[in-house]
């Protein structure tokens, strides 16, 4: 692997903001940490990201960006909204293991930050509302009247699972109830 050039500085320090905080949390986390886990100076963060909320800030986007992109993609490539629906739910299958020890890095994310009431867990709830709001839509091409309603239960039965899975370190308790949403989204 060919060593890492010094203008993705930023990426290095997102990737490992991005790690810490889904590992130990937000409030456990420093900018010594992520400096550390990136190999990055500590002096140079601050270049980059003059605060932990910003770096925190930063870590939100970009997990907005990737499920704002996940979801494009998959409307692009799948014309089915149920195989859609159900992709999603394979897709936390598919980290069922990452999930169980650490829980889902946007739902921990909201939870922690939520707690402190900052505006970065209206950012980071933001992330929730955009899966829920894609959920419905899928919903209604499917010809449901109660899309909105079903797109909560499905992201809550999501983030149930991954809190369960994460409490009881049990993959195996999220591979089960990750097939039963599949089975109900198939049945619709």
């Amino acid at each position: 692997m060919a060593p890492r050039a010094a203008g993705d500085k930023r990426e290095r320090l997102l990737d490992a903001a991005r790690s810490l905080i889904h590992q130990q949390g937000f409030n456990q986390t420093t900018l010594a940490h992520i400096a550390k886990e990136s190999g990055v100076p500590l002096g140079n963060v601050y270049y980059y990201f003059k605060t932990k909320d910003e770096i925190a800030a930063a870590v939100i986007d970009d997990y907005r960006q990737r499920t704002e992109q996940m979801l494009r993609e998959l409307e692009d490539k799948e014309p089915d909204p149920k195989k859609r629906l159900i992709f999603l739910v394979k897709r936390m299958s598919s980290a069922k293991d990452e999930i169980a020890s650490h829980g889902c890095p946007v739902g921990s994310l909201c939870q922690e930050l939520n707690k402190a009431y900052t505006p970065l867990a209206a950012s980071a709830d933001d992330i929730f509302k955009l899966q829920i709001n894609w959920a419905a839509a899928q919903f209604r091409h499917l010809g449901r009247k109660d899309a909105a309603d079903l797109a909560v239960q499905l992201i809550a039965s999501l983030q149930g699972t991954s809190l369960l899975a994460n409490a009881m370190q049990s993959p195996e308790m999220a591979s089960r109830q990750l097939t039963r949403l599949v089975n109900w989204i198939n049945d619709m």
